[in-house]
């Protein structure tokens, strides 16, 4: 995946995406799959905003059993599974426990009948997965069980436990970026770190687009034949004037990481103090749920609260404050959980559109329930402009579906120009030598790649192979408490177009998703990169310091 601005011009392509979002990806995928020539661009780094801000959950739509939306419930299970068909190696089954209380609406046995009437729905949910991971019918636990997984649970009322199954996306944000790096296996071209600044139109229609290279200031023209405006909370920057997109508000959408393993082998969902209102669902819960999700071992992700946001998606960051009232809702519903502000080591914040809100109480906002695809055309604007208004991470596939389908009223891709896949050549590397000096280790470090590349991770092993560190008894592990190999850094700087600290630290590894890393080991890896991207020392200390700074409202609690 080779980022090569100047190869833009002179080519016009049908269609221009505008976003990496997990939408974005998604739909550059799968318009170069369907035949189209596809250019995509993010004005910063692959996934960098709201997708990269999730509780990680592929959901498969239970929660829409309370407002009987069959048809939401479909489109989410046969995302779902779409997407651990794509990437089995990130997306992995998710048992999920509600604890049961009485014998009503809440109650064991109606929870059990809800679940039933959901595997019903979702008869297909296996189709084409690999056994390990398929996921199985839901079921129940007993009280103690339940007792057993969420110690501390309230006991008041409690019969046990209804389960279900979903699926948890080990690396969100390389999920995005393994859609974004297939899409260019099918002939997209793709740019991190490239604006979208305007359109351009001829007789009313699309017919380019103005970018502006944000590595070198260089502005160009790009033709094309349609946009697809897949910019999340800055949808309205491109769409200017659209009716569709006027007054739209956005909610903050946050969750937390504390390094407590507050429950075991289960997502648990457990009811929020405050009284919520869901104006569309049929059956009312009164409550919102808050999931308590196991990560990494040490960790359990928390989340998710919504609160109006009214500023500009440009100057969103979560503030102590916000991140500290979190803490109080989960310890005033969950007191066993007894977290303080040291127990948080990271937070997950982005930007939804919300449908509506009543005062400014986070449990009042409304979220948009659906993700919709604006034609601009039949709004007045230009035709062959499309804006994904993009709710669940989810459902990108289904959505990516609709879009293709719009694309193909508009007109058919040129044949020959897009839709075939490159597979990506060998390296003329001998693996052996370096697997038999390797000895046990090379089974270690060949199950950690498989786990994060899936079949690509012999391309990250043959870097590996070629630095010669094995044969030189070289070190192999940047870290190892957070795994990182030298060789992957050397991947992400040759094929995966990386060009700061943060895109290693928080897209391209793990090394950030739980945790702050120990400054010697960013150290380390910004004088890697700063040899490769001829940085200076200044340069190299503002690097790290923008990587501290994403972890500072923990820092100012302190």
């Amino acid at each position: 995946m080779i980022r090569n601005i100047s190869a833009l011009s002179g080519v016009q392509y049908d269609v221009v995406i505008v976003g990496s979002g997990i939408h974005g990806a998604v739909l550059a995928l799968e318009a170069a799959r369907a035949g189209y020539s596809v250019a995509l661009f993010e004005k910063e780094d692959f996934g960098h905003f709201t997708s990269a801000n999730s509780l990680k959950i592929i959901h498969g739509g239970i929660r829409y059993l309370q407002h009987a939306d069959f048809k939401r419930m479909r489109e989410s299970i046969v995302s779902r599974r779409s997407m651990m068909q794509f990437a089995p190696h990130l997306v992995k089954p998710l048992a999920c426990l509600m604890p049961t209380y009485g014998h009503g609406f809440k109650g064991r046995e109606m929870m059990r009948l809800a679940f039933g009437l959901y595997d019903i729905v979702a008869f297909d949910r296996n189709k084409g997965l690999e056994k390990v991971n398929q996921l199985l019918p839901g079921t129940s636990l007993s009280a103690d069980e339940c007792k057993w997984i969420v110690p501390g649970v309230k006991e008041e009322g409690l019969t046990g436990g209804a389960v279900w199954h979903d699926a948890i996306a080990s690396d969100s944000e390389r999920l995005v970026l393994e859609y974004v790096k297939e899409a260019a296996r099918y002939g997209a071209a793709v740019a991190n770190y490239t604006e979208v600044l305007r359109l351009q139109t001829e007789n009313g229609s699309v017919s380019g687009v103005v970018i502006r290279d944000l590595r070198t200031g260089e502005e160009r023209n790009v033709m094309c034949r349609s946009v697809v405006n897949a910019a999340g909370p800055w949808l309205g920057t491109l769409a200017g004037d659209s009716h569709a997109l006027n007054g739209q508000r956005w909610a903050v959408s946050a969750n937390i990481i504390v390094k407590k393993q507050l429950v075991k082998n289960y997502a648990v969902g457990l009811e929020g103090h405050d009284d919520f209102i869901d104006s569309d669902a049929l059956i009312k819960r009164g409550k919102r749920l808050f999931f308590f999700v196991p990560w990494q071992k040490k960790y359990t992700m928390i989340g998710t609260t919504c609160d109006p946001y009214h500023g500009s998606a440009d100057s969103f960051s979560l503030t102590t404050e916000e991140i500290e009232k979190i803490l109080t809702d989960i310890n005033t519903m969950y007191p066993a959980a007894a977290l303080t502000m040291e127990d948080v080591t990271f937070f997950h914040g982005g930007l939804l559109p919300m449908k509506s809100a009543d005062g400014e109480n986070a449990d009042s906002v409304q979220l948009d329930k659906s993700s919709k695809v604006i034609d601009h055309g039949l709004e007045g604007g230009p035709r062959g402009m499309l804006s994904i208004k993009g709710v669940k991470y989810t459902t990108a596939p289904d959505i990516a579906g609709r879009v293709i389908q719009m694309l193909e009223g508009f007109f058919s891709p040129v044949p020959g120009k897009s839709g075939v896949y490159r597979t990506v050549s060998p390296r003329n590397v001998d693996f052996g030598p370096t697997v038999n000096r390797l000895g046990s280790e090379y089974a270690k470090i060949r199950d950690y790649l498989q786990r994060g590349y899936g079949t690509h991770w012999r391309e990250v092993f043959s870097h590996l192979v070629e630095s010669g560190s094995v044969e030189n008894d070289g070190l192999l592990w940047i870290s190892e408490e957070h795994p990182l190999l030298f060789a992957e850094l050397h991947y992400f700087l040759r094929e995966e177009m990386v060009y700061n600290l943060s895109d290693v630290v928080f897209r391209r590894s793990n090394l950030g998703s739980a945790e702050c890393p120990e400054i010697k080991t960013l150290s380390v890896i910004v004088d890697i990169m700063g040899e490769e991207l001829g940085w200076d020392a200044e340069e190299r200390a503002r690097q790290i310091e923008q990587v501290l700074q994403v972890f500072s409202p923990l820092q100012n609690a302190m």
